[in-house]
């Protein structure tokens, strides 16, 4: 791996997106390992990837959103990404890989166009949506929740109802991942969610609202 490079790379995502963004991008960035690991160890088809690439254009995909907001944040993502690349020295051919990474990670694959070819962008585009399967989806999901009915205690019965649209929200990024181990992971942290719901919910059920 091109360690000074990537080290370079850390510093500038931390630098420019603060603490919060980047515990989300280190957090998309491991996600990126453990997928391309599973990848290449897969049985009869595995899959070789640009880990540098792959690396770098995680830390980078979401640079441009503290300054431009997320509508097509890829795209001027990708020119950030670009220019720092180029302060850094990097070479032609890597920095034209990270743009393409961070500028197809938004796109997903439909099944039926799907094919053994995994690239770079399928896997940061994986990566980046299993972080809303985390417990983070349910907490993120009863800020909503707070903010549209400030006055609404939180019961049993509106938790149910969280879960429900938690659920709902799986089942539309589940279907939108392109490899398996994404969806193996996926499902996993699924589950860990709707056990922490269900004991939050069979706990309320005989407490007072709050």
């Amino acid at each position: 791996m091109e360690t000074d490079i990537v080290q370079a790379v850390a510093r500038y995502a931390e630098e420019t997106m603060g603490q919060e963004g980047f515990h989300y991008v280190s957090a998309v960035v491991a996600n990126c390992k453990m997928l391309a690991l599973e990848l290449e160890t897969l049985g009869e088809n595995p899959v070789t990837l640009d880990l540098d690439a792959l690396v770098i254009a995680a830390y980078l995909h979401d640079i441009s959103t503290v300054t431009h907001g997320y509508q097509n944040h890829h795209v001027k993502s990708a020119e950030m990404a670009v220019e720092f690349l180029g302060e850094c020295n990097a070479d032609a051919e890597r920095i034209s890989k990270v743009e393409q990474v961070i500028l197809t990670h938004t796109k997903v694959v439909p099944t039926e166009e799907r094919n053994a070819d995994i690239s770079e962008g399928q896997v940061l585009y994986d990566a980046d949506k299993l972080g809303r399967l985390s417990g983070l989806a349910v907490v993120t999901s009863l800020i909503e929740f707070g903010a549209r009915y400030p006055n609404q205690a939180v019961t049993g019965e509106v938790l149910a109802a969280i879960l429900r649209h938690i659920e709902e929200r799986f089942i539309e990024l589940y279907q939108g991942l392109h490899t398996e181990p994404a969806r193996t992971m996926a499902r996993d942290k699924f589950n860990r969610s709707l056990a922490f719901l269900d004991g939050v919910i069979e706990h309320l059920s005989d407490a007072t609202p709050v």
